[in-house]
Parts: structure tokens; sequence; C-alpha cells
């Protein structure tokens, strides 16, 4: 049971590939993402790095392939 919201799991592909990703494939995703942003959000788009974020989101991904969980976010 969760409370909270805005809960979101990502695949077992999904984490895999974010654990597997090369640097260059990060930056690249980053580079994409970052582009949808301004795209969306135009000046308003946030001060976040888009690159180290999902840096950051690989490294928790390899951490849960290496244990054999998963990746999930919950917020209240």
């Amino acid at each position: 049971m969760n409370d909270g919201i805005e809960v979101f799991a990502l695949p077992v592909r999904l984490t895999r590939a974010l654990a597997n990703a090369s640097s260059s494939e990060l930056a690249g995703l980053a580079a994409h993402w970052t582009t949808r942003l301004r795209r969306a959000d135009g000046d308003d788009m946030t001060d976040d790095d888009p690159l180290a974020i999902l840096q950051g989101v690989a490294r928790l991904a390899a951490a849960a392939v290496n244990s054999g969980g998963g990746l999930y976010c919950w917020s209240y």
C-alpha cells in the first residue's frame, strides 16, 4: 500500500538500459531531454542539469540491477 502520490516505477528493460548506458549515450539522452523541455517550457525551463540527473539515475539503476531489485520513486 502506498499513501503517496506521483508513484512511478521504471520497467526492468529501461532500468537495465540506464544501468548499462555509456557516458556518450547519457549525454545524447540529456541533450534530447533538454530540447524537449525547452520546446515545452521555453524560458521557464528548469535550471537543473539534465545530464547530472541522468547520471545519478543511471548510478541508481546500476545499483538496482546489481542487487536484483527495481527502480521506483514516490512522493507525497
